[in-house]
């Protein structure tokens, strides 16, 4: 409430204001009292936190309890410091360096306080130290006159030396090693002993050492061989023998068990499953030698009385057989059954089946030498390719995934074919983008179906043939749980991610649970899920029509190639791994179903087939369904867990991709010299991972090696200046351009030779396109644009070589085709290459030219172990040009490289002695 002040006459005014200037006044008195109690508040805290840190200052660290260790071998490990504030987490890094020097058996640290400040003590107990460290005996001098084991080995071997702690037991098991370490350098009969340090007493560790001599293998002799010659035996020893005497061949008698086991295993491959081999050593008197001989007894050699197979279901077993190398009445050969059993894996591969198996089961009869060989097979699921996932170790790797992609050749929604994977396996190993140990791991990724084995009813296989009247045989049963374990498996969110959008599913119903009435007699029709129904006691939902219809939905996926992995098309009714049969052609006709009854679907009303609301599935229509396996099932046979997959839909994997960037960048420098080229320098950069699109970003792009690279591109500089050939030349190439299957290559070069008859400049490039179809079969085109200029011609020049003389332009189209068969590119053994181009000249020159290699490879003998491979190779080039073709590109021959004993363009047509090069060769 504001307050009204009135002046009366003669009167002075007093208002509030008079206070505050009374209160001015004393403010700076009121300002120093407080000062002055701040300060001398602060010097009292200060002194007191003086005091306080004056009492956790280290005046002084001792040790006490050495004995042995002098106390200024110790003190430069303890890291505390004098004149310093104590730090506990200090003293106890002290306190486990002191621990860590293995020097004591305990270390405990404590604290008196001094008028100063404190003393920080460790008390420490001392382990027992070597004092003395001797090695008597190890005079053996190799062949340069060195010790063969220096006492610095033997130091290392025992871990002792002169202030190392001392442990009686660790100086016995020091024996052991020392005699370990000497037989693995030869010394055969070494013995060591212990004269010091076998006490808990002692201070001092001596060995007496008896080397002995170095016992080298001279020879491996055989006994009792026939089958095998000694040649074919020794490749197989892991003993091998001294070169000249005194080179390598160390005789160690651990490798004689492996010896022993191998070639018994080298028998047993090629049928001699009763191989019994002994192994003696043989010494010489000087003890310096030893033969290792071996003593065989053989035995019989088993045939193959017959072959059968158990399991197959998707394969018939006619193209099991075909192709067989090992057949019934055959000798059992190990490496031919291999080939029969990658044959037939091969197989199940390029249908998807990734991890079919076949295992091959000896049996041997009782006549001696006689085997059956039972396949078992378990053929899994068709799989497809769901993702692929690329892993680069390291931190910062900077290889793009699609690199790995595109030369993995795979996709997702591909069938996964083992073949397809291994191949793709085999281009990134051999790309020499990434180091050895590259890994490519397909893994399951679809839930586990339920399988009959995981039902309520047990199935044991001892039910009675016959049952009462109104009952199912457990062989029924079984089929036809198996069929719904496979039916039912798809889970919710499977079926609403591979079903079309569009699709409608079955409507649901409700009826109450009531035993059948009757069951139908053998040979009326019945519906199918009458028949399912009769095990269950769920009677029958009645369709438009009255009858029953199917209450399950079967499906099998059906992918095209050119669809994307997220639309798929189905055909449905179908069975799931029934997509190697075609569908029937008249689907309404009647099924048997052998002893349990026939059916027919009744045909629906047209009406219901015409609704434009909705789509219809075809396993809603009344469309007929598959039948049921009769008991002549091969699930039925045998294991009754045999062939559980063979309704199962398919199934997904993902490939996991796990690779290390390997080093792609070389930069050469070198010199060489031959006959045909004379002096050559080379200058080269070649980075096999290089990234056109890829510029730096900043200069640690450059520093760090991002630049410019990641792409999977190559790109190569070279310089090679000579004082007859020099060549200059750039190139770049992208395997797969744009992430395709087209190839893409780019190179310009400046090239000049000194001729015997001319001199020779090129300047030009080249433009390529590829692209490679199918494993064997790959193409390419190529523009090739060249500014050749010839010089100073040999006199007196021939007119097919004056008529060149000067600057000339070259172009040419070339088309090429190549198709590859070899088992192996480096040392192939079978199969042929085939090179095939045809090249048009256009612009000043117009000339056809055909060009063609080929390569055939015959294995003309081998070994049973399918070793010692002679090859017969039939090689041959041939090559036409047209008659306008510049004595530039005409053909020439001469040369180590071309036709040996010739000099280099030595081999060809002569004008007036100068050669003038022809046009076929």
């Amino acid at each position: 409430m504001r307050q009204k002040i009135v002046q009366q006459p003669g009167t002075v005014l007093r208002t509030h204001a008079s206070g505050w200037t009374r209160l001015r006044a004393r403010l700076p008195l009121l300002l120093l009292s407080v000062s002055s109690l701040l300060l001398l508040s602060a010097r009292a805290t200060a002194q007191d936190a003086n005091r306080l840190d004056s009492s956790r200052i280290v005046r002084e660290v001792r040790v006490e309890g050495n004995q042995t260790i002098p106390e200024a071998e110790i003190l430069p490990r303890i890291q505390t410091q004098l004149n310093r504030p104590l730090s506990d987490h200090q003293v106890l890094a002290d306190k486990r360096a002191l621990m860590s020097t293995r020097w004591f058996f305990d270390v405990q640290q404590r604290i008196e306080e001094r008028p100063d400040g404190i003393a920080l003590i460790f008390r420490v107990q001392e382990r027992p130290i070597v004092q003395k460290v001797e090695f008597i005996g190890n005079n053996a001098r190799d062949l340069i006159g060195r010790k063969a084991v220096s006492t610095k080995h033997l130091e290392a071997w025992t871990g002792l030396k002169v202030g190392s702690p001392y442990d009686h037991m660790s100086n016995l098991t020091a024996v052991d090693r020392i005699e370990r370490e000497y037989k693995e350098k030869g010394f055969y009969f070494v013995k060591v002993k212990l004269l010091k340090g076998s006490k808990p007493g002692e201070r001092e560790v001596v060995f007496q050492i008896d080397e002995g001599p170095k016992v080298r293998v001279l020879r491996r002799t055989f006994e009792g061989n026939v089958f095998w010659t000694d040649g074919d035996l020794r490749k197989n020893l892991v003993t091998k023998a001294a070169t000249l005497g005194f080179i390598g061949g160390l005789y160690r008698d651990e490798t004689i068990p492996q010896d022993v086991d191998a070639l018994k295993q080298y028998y047993r491959n090629v049928g001699f499953f009763d191989a019994q081999i002994k192994a003696v050593p043989l010494f010489s008197s000087s003890r310096e030698y030893v033969d290792l001989h071996f003593t065989i007894e053989e035995g019989i050699r088993s045939r193959v009385r017959d072959i059968s197979f158990e399991g197959q279901y998707v394969i018939p077993e006619t193209m099991l057989r075909q192709d067989s190398k090992m057949l019934a009445g055959d000798y059992f050969n190990a490496t031919l059954l291999m080939k029969d059993i990658q044959r037939m894996q091969g197989y199940y591969n390029e249908r998807g089946h990734l991890f079919a198996s076949i295992r091959p089961v000896p049996t041997f009869t009782e006549k001696p030498g006689v085997i059956d060989l039972v396949m078992e097979i378990d053929e899994d699921r068709p799989r497809f390719i769901r993702d692929i996932n690329v892993a680069y170790d390291g931190d910062f790797p900077h290889t793009k995934h699609t690199v790995a992609l595109d030369r993995l050749g795979i996709n997702p929604g591909d069938l996964a074919d083992a073949n397809l994977i291994r191949r793709g396996k085999s281009r990134l190993a051999g790309s020499g983008l990434f180091e050895p140990g590259l890994v490519v791991t397909p893994t399951p990724v679809d839930p586990e179906h339920e399988s009959f084995a995981s039902r309520t009813e047990t199935f044991r296989g001892q039910g009675p043939i016959g049952g009462l009247p109104g009952e199912r045989r457990w062989t029924d049963r079984l089929v036809e749980n198996t069929y719904r374990a496979a039916l039912s498996s798809p889970t919710p969110e499977q079926t609403k991610a591979i079903l079309p959008h569009n699709a409608v599913k079955p409507a649901a119903y409700e009826k109450e649970v009531a035993a059948p009435e009757s069951v139908p007699a053998d040979g009326a029709k019945a519906n199918l899920q009458q028949l399912i129904n009769l095990n269950q006691g769920i009677p029958a939902a009645p369709d438009s029509q009255g009858t029953s219809a199917p209450e399950f939905l079967t499906f099998e996926t059906t992918y095209i190639e050119s669809q994307s992995l997220n639309a798929p098309e189905f055909v449905f009714n179908r069975p799931a791994t029934d997509f190697l049969t075609p569908l029937r052609e008249d689907p309404s006709q009647p099924i048997a179903i052998p002893e349990l009854a026939s059916w027919t679907e009744p045909a629906a009303d047209d009406a219901e087939l015409t609704d434009d609301d909705q789509t219809v599935i075809r396993a809603q229509s009344p469309g007929a369904m598959y039948p049921l396996p009769d008991r002549g099932n091969p699930m039925l046979e045998g294991s009754p867990y045999r062939n559980q997959f063979q309704t199962i839909p398919p199934g997904w994997v993902d490939l996991d991709v796990r690779a290390a960037e390997g080093r792609t960048g070389r930069f050469m420098i070198g010199a060489g010299v031959n006959s045909n080229a004379g002096l050559v320098g080379s200058l080269v950069w070649d980075e096999t991972n290089f990234d056109l699109f890829a510029p730096p970003r900043s200069f640690a792009d450059i520093l760090e090696g991002r630049a410019f690279r990641g792409g999977g591109q190559r790109f190569r500089m070279e310089a090679a200046p000579g004082n007859v050939v020099s060549r200059y030349a750039v190139s770049w190439t992208d395997p797969y351009f744009l992430y395709t299957d087209y190839s893409l290559s780019l190179s310009g070069f400046y090239f000049n030779r000194f001729y015997p008859d001319w001199d020779e400049y090129r300047l030009g490039g080249r433009v390529a396109v590829g692209r490679q179809f199918t494993p064997e079969w790959s193409a390419n085109v190529a523009l090739r644009l060249e500014d050749v200029e010839l010089k100073n011609p040999k006199t007196p020049t021939p007119p097919v070589i004056l008529r060149d003389v000067g600057t000339n332009f070259l172009s040419t189209v070339r088309f090429g085709a190549t198709h590859d068969t070899r088992d192996s590119g480096i040392l192939p053994g079978e199969g042929h290459y085939t090179d095939l181009g045809y090249e048009q000249a256009f612009g000043d020159y117009t000339y056809p030219r055909f060009e063609g290699e080929f390569r055939q490879y015959f294995t003309l003998h081998r070994r049973p172990d399918d070793s010692g491979k002679q090859v017969l190779t039939v090689a041959g080039t041939v090559g036409w040009s047209g008659d306008q073709t510049p004595v530039f590109e005409r053909y020439f021959a001469g040369g180590f490289q071309s036709f040996r004993g010739f000099s280099y363009r030595g081999v060809s047509p002569r004008t007036g002695g100068v050669a003038t090069g022809g046009t076929f060769q």
